[in-house]
């Protein structure tokens, strides 16, 4: 009966190492959608930088968040998609598409240096910086 109860512990504190701590009970993802509050609070593009190559495409994504810090849904029919480079003067150097109506655009710099890529979602702004070796 002893050894039954040994080996029974050992299972149970073997499950609750296994589960990194959480309890045995499962976590919420965080790619759920809040939707109690799902008023906008601020948007994220992703990755927030990068390290690129001339030529080298790259995907971003934005994501929304309420006041609690959780995901809410996004009307994509609203999202934009912009880029910048360190020289105004030099004119377009990359290429992005789509630059609307999507939760993804990609990135291809066409020049060495430092961009940004820029979204925005019913009036708020977010960029991730971006530089090109």
């Amino acid at each position: 009966m002893k050894k039954l109860n040994i080996l029974l512990l050992i299972i149970f504190l073997s499950a609750f190492l296994f589960t990194a701590c959480e309890g045995i009970a499962p976590s919420t993802p965080d790619n759920e959608y809040d939707e109690e509050n799902t008023e906008l609070a601020y948007i994220k593009v992703l990755p927030g930088q990068a390290e690129m190559s001339v030529n080298q495409s790259k995907k971003f994504e934005v994501k929304a968040y309420n006041s609690d810090n959780k995901l809410i849904a996004i009307d994509i029919s609203q999202v934009k998609w912009v880029a910048a480079y360190e020289c105004i003067a030099c004119g377009v150097v990359w290429k992005l598409s789509p630059t609307q109506n999507s939760l993804q655009t990609t990135f291809i710099p066409l020049d060495a240096g430092s961009f940004k890529v820029w979204a925005n979602y019913n009036g708020e702004w977010a960029k991730a910086n971006v530089q090109v070796n």
